[in-house]
């Protein structure tokens, strides 16, 4: 009785076992047909439920998908590993990911877990102002209202000469006994205005300190894959 080997279904003869073999080997060739069905479909667990119209149609639609991304299209994965027929681009590397509506582009410096993660502002808040007042000269109308003393001479009368002086500060109210007081009265001056100064130069000067802020952002990973 003629017997073929083999591994899988391609290896079986379909003209074994001729009609004129005997039964002696039927049970050989029972058990090599079912090891290679096993072995050409070691990981069918179940029903397959797809017709031969969809099996022979696999081939054909896996070449649409193939050919649907022009070869350099760059995709997003969501998988350490790029699919077949893709490349991982490894040039960009810890970066968030921006939308725009113009020319695509890159930037920045600050890497993702650098910039979102726990931080504590440094410094403390205390302001020293520093300044000079700058000069002014008073006017008149500023000066408060004062009067001044004044010092005279008298006579009796214009032709017996003597006389003699009167106190600073004297009114003629406290001189009235004497003949001829020559009358002087000194008026106030000032306005009691208000004025004011201008500020020179002024430094300030300032530091800082607060508490921690958290921005550690939830993140999902995500690879960059190049269409070969």
């Amino acid at each position: 009785m003629a017997l073929e080997s083999g591994t899988y279904i391609n290896s079986l003869v379909a003209t074994n076992p001729v009609a004129t073999d005997g039964l002696a080997q039927a049970d050989d060739h029972m058990r090599l047909i079912k090891a290679t069905v096993l072995a050409s479909f070691p990981n069918i667990t179940g029903a397959m439920t797809a017709t031969q119209a969809v099996l022979n149609g696999i081939d054909a639609r896996m070449t649409a998908l193939e050919t649907a991304f022009a070869t350099g299209t760059k995709m997003l994965f969501q998988q350490t590993t790029a699919p077949t027929g893709w490349t991982k681009d490894t040039s960009n590397n810890d970066k968030a990911l921006r939308v725009v509506s113009g020319t695509v582009g890159s930037g920045g410096s600050a890497g993702f877990s650098s910039a979102f993660s726990s931080i504590t502002p440094a410094g403390s808040i205390s302001n020293t102002v520093a300044g000079s007042t700058a000069s002014h000269a008073i006017t008149v109308n500023e000066m408060p209202a004062h009067s001044h003393a004044i010092t005279g001479t008298y006579k009796r009368d214009e032709g017996s000469g003597g006389g003699g002086s009167f106190p600073h500060g004297s009114a003629r109210s406290t001189v009235t006994n004497i003949s001829g007081f020559l009358d002087i009265t000194a008026s106030d001056t000032g306005g009691n205005a208000g004025h004011t100064h201008g500020v020179g130069t002024l430094a300030v000067s300032s530091t800082f300190s607060g508490t921690s802020i958290d921005l550690a952002v939830a993140y999902v990973d995500v690879i960059i894959a190049t269409r070969n």
